[in-house]
């Protein structure tokens, strides 16, 4: 009998090792990064380029109208210590795509990973998605080049889709951002281009415990594989620790409490709680100084806005 997908992602959870060997890919990774010239430099806000402040509300947008804004948000809330504030917040009422393509080799699967730059990154590159990009990314408003394998999540004829789901991305910084989180199966041959790899499951979760290789989006789409138990019980990891997680992993029987229950109490907290936003002018928000280089807040807490030249070799636009 066939196995399940479920099945088919535990089993390349835990394979170990697989096409690309466990000792060749930190070194293929810091050569990927090596190969490339990347220059982040901050810069005055004075200096961007087709970026700017908008005259009547001090909203940072793109000339083009795409990509993003940042503006301000009034928050009132009954949830935590803080009942009112206001801070900047990055507007993208685009939904990117967040996808991975994976592909079966001597019975396991395993996911086509990319050792991507971004300019925000630790270490300059980290492990990324097949494909990580918004609307304004592959619709191509930069003017530059589509990202590669792009036709593998937009064209359904390329491969069997395995997730697809909606996800949030990170409240406190973007206002309503989802990403669609996919995982395309395929059966024909993939051109594997060099900055990226084919690693299973298992591998990808030995290096999500290493400090800041796996990107938190690889994470995000690797959070939504669904796990069964696999038929041949030899498969299973032999520690008492290791078993139980796989077992946590694939069933509810055993656990404290029941989905059902978890959505009900889920479900009653949201309702329990109220949060009101409201979009307003970033020159509207109060406890937040610009200068020439920086927007802060006046007790330099949270988080804090700056502007940056970009050069990149690998990106679909040089620099930016």
């Amino acid at each position: 009998m066939k196995a399940s997908i479920g099945q088919q992602f535990l089993r390349s959870a835990l394979t170990l090792d697989g096409v690309m060997a466990n000792g060749d890919i930190m070194p293929w990774f810091w050569s990927r990064q090596a190969a490339h010239r990347f220059v982040i430099e901050q810069i005055p806000f004075a200096e961007l380029r087709r970026w700017g402040f908008d005259p009547r509300t001090g909203n940072i947008v793109h000339e083009s109208g795409r990509f993003f804004t940042l503006e301000g948000l009034d928050v009132r809330t009954n949830f935590g210590p803080r009942a009112a504030w206001r801070q900047p917040i990055i507007n993208q009422a685009e939904v990117g795509i967040l996808g991975i393509i994976a592909k079966e080799w001597a019975g396991v699967l395993h996911f086509l990973m990319q050792v991507k730059m971004e300019p925000g990154n630790i270490n300059m590159v980290q492990l990324s998605p097949t494909l990580q990009a918004t609307r304004s990314n592959f619709t191509r408003v930069h003017q530059g080049k589509a990202p590669p394998y792009l036709e593998y999540f937009l064209n359904r004829g390329r491969g069997r889709v395995l997730v697809d789901v909606l996800q949030s991305e990170q409240g406190a910084r973007f206002l309503k951002k989802r990403n669609r989180n996919m995982v395309v199966l395929v059966e024909d041959e993939v051109p594997v281009l060099p900055d990226y790899a084919w690693l299973t499951l298992g591998q990808i979760q030995q290096l999500s415990t290493m400090d800041n290789i796996v990107n938190m989006d690889s994470r995000t789409v690797i959070g939504c594989l669904p796990f069964d138990f696999l038929d041949e019980d030899q498969a299973l990891p032999r520690g008492p620790f290791s078993r139980m997680l796989v077992q946590s992993a694939c069933a509810e029987t055993g656990s404290l409490h029941e989905t059902g229950d978890l959505l009900h109490w889920f479900t009653d907290l949201k309702t329990r709680y109220e949060l009101e936003v409201r979009q307003i002018p970033l020159n509207d928000v109060e406890e937040w100084q610009r200068t020439a280089d920086e927007i802060r807040h006046v007790d330099d807490d949270f988080f804090s806005i700056i502007a940056c030249r970009v050069e990149a070799d690998s990106r679909e636009v040089p620099s930016w």
